[in-house]
């Protein structure tokens, strides 16, 4: 009787949730907006997003109802209710994209999901929220059956050699039924029995959308990263302002540790220089690095002091794509350049080539191009 007087309780206060965060905002949006809906208690936690601010209230309810039903969110409020003194523990997060009208989220749920054994389930939700229609992956696409067998060979040719030494197992296809998509690029979501990392995480592995052929794609708001805008340097200023790189899940300043222990180690960290360079297990990262200090073997005091991408589409700055003379022309001449020959190279981790650095705002941004003078690295530093 008690845990279901406990269970009524966290739905009531679920529900009431909703209006006092849309209620908190100084003024009435004019369009979508998300808001965060949760309940933490003793170290268990339920969070998931209900959009507001929809004209048509009827596409309103059918995606906030689609959120409920994708991840589970009556279960997993009834599940939070039993495990008040269970040592294993129960955590819904979420991320997000709304672009224009566009909405695609991914919902994970993570800890004691059915027992007291932790796992993993993700699910996800993808919207068009003028249309009201759900979106199929193949929306993401001008031809949806030559996009998904791009997707299969990517993933068998690049992604699963990449990964083979560091899966407890993995079967990357078929492509699985979950996935979220973002300015950058998609992103698919493993069962983890279907793909289960080291650390015991589902896994999870992004394409950029500079990495497929540009006539495959279909127009939702993807071209703006793929090509540079009229003000090119204004515009990565702007988006590079807040430290870090859009679908990126890092920013400079922040604690090694707490990136450490969100999305554990790949490997071991290397060294770069007088510093380290980190790899991190999550697919947000594959082919990137977190830069920070060597001086410590632990990462208690470390911050992240840089990001390097081998892997990037940021406003036409696309990696394996963009040349040395298209950003130039996109940019300016840098504020300086140096020419990086075998043996810095080595010593910096990267192929012998040449470097333009710009300042944007707060933070230094380093292109490196090989001989051939292709995008090869983009590190963003303070």
């Amino acid at each position: 009787m008690m845990k279901h007087r406990l269970t009524s309780l966290f739905l009531a206060l679920a529900m009431f949730l909703l209006p006092l965060s849309a209620a908190s905002a100084q003024e009435v949006p004019s369009g979508p907006v998300v808001n965060d809906v949760g309940l933490d208690l003793m170290d268990n936690s339920v969070h998931y997003p209900q959009l507001t601010g929809l004209a048509d209230e009827t596409i309103q309810t059918a995606v906030n109802t689609a959120i409920m039903e994708s991840g589970q969110i009556e279960a997993r409020l009834n599940r939070m209710a039993m495990l008040l003194s269970s040592p294993v523990k129960l955590n819904i997060s979420y991320t997000y994209t709304l672009m224009g009208n566009i909405f695609s989220c991914a919902i994970l749920a993570d800890g004691a999901v059915e027992n007291n054994r932790a796992t993993q389930v993700w699910s996800s939700v993808n919207y068009d929220l003028q249309t009201g229609e759900a979106l199929p992956l193949a929306s993401l696409f001008a031809d949806g059956d030559a996009a998904v067998a791009f997707i299969e060979t990517y993933l068998n040719d690049e992604v699963a050699p990449e990964l083979s030494a560091h899966l407890a197992s993995g079967q990357l296809t078929p492509i699985p039924d979950t996935f979220s998509f973002s300015p950058t690029g998609l992103t698919l979501y493993y069962d983890i029995d279907d793909f289960r990392t080291l650390s015991d995480k589902a896994g999870t592995v992004t394409i950029l959308w500079g990495e497929f052929p540009r006539e495959m794609l279909a127009e939702k708001g993807i071209a703006a990263h793929l090509t540079f805008a009229e003000d090119a340097k204004n515009t990565l200023t702007a988006a590079l302002a807040g430290g870090s790189f859009e679908g990126i899940p890092a920013v400079i300043g922040q604690n090694v540790a707490e990136l450490v222990d969100r999305h554990a180690l790949l490997t071991d960290p290397d060294l770069y220089e007088n510093s380290r360079m980190i790899a991190l297990e999550d697919g947000a990262f594959r082919k990137v690095w977190i830069l920070t200090d060597a001086l410590r073997e632990e990462f208690d005091q470390s911050v992240v002091q840089g990001i390097r991408a081998d892997r990037l589409n940021l406003h036409g700055l696309c990696t394996g794509v963009t040349t040395l003379d298209q950003w130039r022309e996109a940019l300016g001449e840098p504020d300086a350049t140096i020419i990086v020959d075998e043996s810095q190279a080595d010593s910096w981790r990267i192929v012998p080539g040449t470097s333009d650095y710009y300042t944007l705002g707060s933070y230094r941004l380093r292109l490196h191009a090989d001989t051939d003078g292709i995008l090869r690295s983009v590190f963003l530093t303070q």
